[in-house]
């Protein structure tokens, strides 16, 4: 059992958290967690989430619980073989999808545990990077967009952590065509977990920061 938490920024402010916690399950592993914002985040709400992963770390299922106000959206997603299914309902209506899953493909949600999910699957050198398709799912209807992504590892430091100083790497990430200056990098630890990212490819405007981290029996 691990879990921890992340202050979230906005422009470089606080503006919100998210509280996470990962166990062994009979058939690999569950993610759970729960992230809030505020103001002055562009778009104030709370995500309830629960992800089930194979033991190699490949989402097999996703739950969302999104919430704008007195607003709720539930989103529904599972992998059967090389499909995925999606089930979202809000305000009485029910909206599905449907397409594929290829084994290399990965899947983003709004959480930095997506990128653990990333490292834990692909092995990165300095300079080394990996481009893959990936499902992302998100605002506004928690639906599936079909991207390709790109992960460049470019540097290696001693970075802070709740636990004190530990070795890291720090990674850029694009969806091509679009450029790096539309993308985000961020710092993980040797276990992928992400230590702290930034808005824009340079480590200079917060997004997130661990500021947290337990392990348990």
């Amino acid at each position: 059992m691990r879990s921890g938490r992340y202050l979230i920024f906005a422009d470089g402010r606080e503006c919100g958290e998210e509280r996470w916690s990962l166990a062994a399950s009979a058939d690999g592993l569950v993610v759970t967690g729960e992230r809030e914002t505020v103001a002055p985040h562009p778009l104030p709400s709370r995500i309830q989430y629960r992800a089930t992963l194979t033991s190699d770390w490949r989402i097999t299922g996703l739950e969302l619980l999104w919430a704008v106000g007195t607003r709720e959206l539930r989103a529904m997603h599972r992998a059967i073989g090389e499909r995925w299914h999606a089930r979202i309902e809000y305000g009485g209506e029910v909206l599905e999808q449907e397409g594929d899953f290829p084994p290399f493909c990965e899947v983003e949600v709004a959480t930095h545990l997506s990128n653990t999910f990333v490292l834990a699957r692909r092995d990165f050198q300095i300079g080394g990077e990996h481009e893959f398709p990936v499902l992302r799912i998100g605002p506004p209807l928690m639906a599936v967009s079909p991207e390709r992504m790109l992960f460049r590892c470019v540097e290696r430091g001693t970075i802070m952590s709740p636990l004190g100083p530990v070795e890291a790497k720090r990674y850029v990430v694009s969806l091509p065509p679009r450029g790096e200056a539309e993308g985000y990098t961020f710092w993980a630890d040797e276990d992928g977990v992400v230590l702290e990212s930034y808005e824009g490819p340079q480590p200079e405007r917060p997004w997130m920061q661990l500021v947290e981290l337990n392990d348990g029996a």
